[in-house]
């Protein structure tokens, strides 16, 4: 069976942009009979969610390019998982103390995928992606970011977007405030520092949120969404060799406080699904958003008009994280064009 293989990408656009930006390109090791000429199948771009990292998708990923191995009529050239900036703490540590301490919209993901994708042959992945058939993939915060990629110019031409548990919803609605108060207060009281990744990981497996998660994708958490503390500089006795998260608590908790996700990603996505199809994925279990807050994304009185709502059985807002097989199929069902199952309020 094919596995999965990928290329790490660094592209520095200082002084235009104070961040550096990483990404991955992941394809099969193996080629597949549907493989053709290069620029003829789609290329994937990936958006992940607040917290998440650009690994996130891998289990997603590698099903997905399996599943696609036999089947005619589709090729996926490859796929590019973008990080958000954020996210990429060591690497851009001093960055974000200065610029970002109280801040983190949703645009600086746009902004950062944006220079990355239109970076051209000589920097970055060193792909003209203008060039490419690309369908966007967003989860979160990673959707709100990839909507509001439409500001920017050049235009970068999407073909298909598909946005998952998209974190996009209504300023001052009743849902909306319930939603975001229990993101802050799990932000404020998630546990972020260990003494090793191994008691990391134990002590996640037991968490009501972690231990949810396909252990795959704790697992590439453990790998990549820790760092080693910022204690382990000093010298002894005052040194502390644990590991925190890579997205710290302070960042987490100002991309909720911003507008950018409740009024201007809400007016991006309406008018992207008035022009493109937009395809909505969401998990049954309501645990951040309610129906309410669901129903809002397909309310076609409000000029918001997706081509498609599709489910996850047995997944919440971190559905990537909690079903990625299922994702998978979900995403490859948009791509094939097969309609979406019909399902009563849930």
């Amino acid at each position: 069976m094919s596995k999965l293989v990928s290329q790490h990408f660094v592209l520095d656009p200082r002084p235009d942009y104070p961040l550096q930006i990483t990404a991955k390109r992941y394809a099969l090791d193996k080629p597949t009979q549907n493989d053709g000429h290069p620029g003829q199948g789609l290329t994937l771009i990936l958006l992940h969610a607040t917290g998440a990292h650009k690994e996130v998708w891998e289990i997603t990923v590698l099903s997905l390019l399996q599943r696609v191995q036999n089947i005619k009529g589709i090729q996926i050239e490859d796929v590019f998982s973008i990080e958000s900036p954020r996210e990429s703490a060591v690497l851009n540590e001093k960055e974000l103390k200065e610029h970002y301490s109280e801040q983190w919209p949703p645009r600086e993901y746009a902004k950062a995928a944006h220079i990355f994708l239109t970076a051209g042959v000589d920097k970055g992945a060193r792909v003209d992606f203008s060039r490419r058939r690309l369908v966007g993939i967003g989860h979160s915060v990673g959707a709100s970011a990839m909507f509001l990629m439409k500001e920017l110019n050049p235009i970068v031409n999407f073909e298909i977007f598909i946005a998952i548990e998209p974190g996009i919803s209504l300023k001052g609605n009743r849902h909306t405030n319930v939603a975001s108060q229990a993101l802050t207060a799990w932000t404020w009281l998630r546990p972020d520092v260990w003494t090793s990744r191994k008691s990391a990981k134990k002590s996640l497996q037991s968490s009501p949120v972690h231990s949810m998660w396909d252990t795959r994708v704790l697992d590439l958490f453990i790998e990549y969404g820790l760092r080693t503390h910022h204690a382990a500089k000093y010298d002894p006795p005052f040194t502390f060799n644990g590991v925190t998260t890579a997205s710290t608590k302070e960042m987490e908790a100002a991309s909720y406080r911003s507008d950018e996700l409740v009024v201007d990603s809400l007016t991006a996505y309406a008018e992207v699904t008035q022009r493109k199809p937009v395809h909505v994925i969401w998990g049954t279990i309501n645990d951040v958003k309610s129906p309410e807050t669901r129903d809002l994304l397909s309310d076609t009185s409000a000029g918001r008009k997706p081509a498609s709502v599709r489910f996850v059985e047995n997944a919440g807002h971190l559905v990537v994280q909690q079903q990625p097989e299922a994702v998978a199929e979900k995403i490859l069902d948009v791509l094939l064009g097969k309609p979406a199952e019909v399902i009563s309020k849930l």
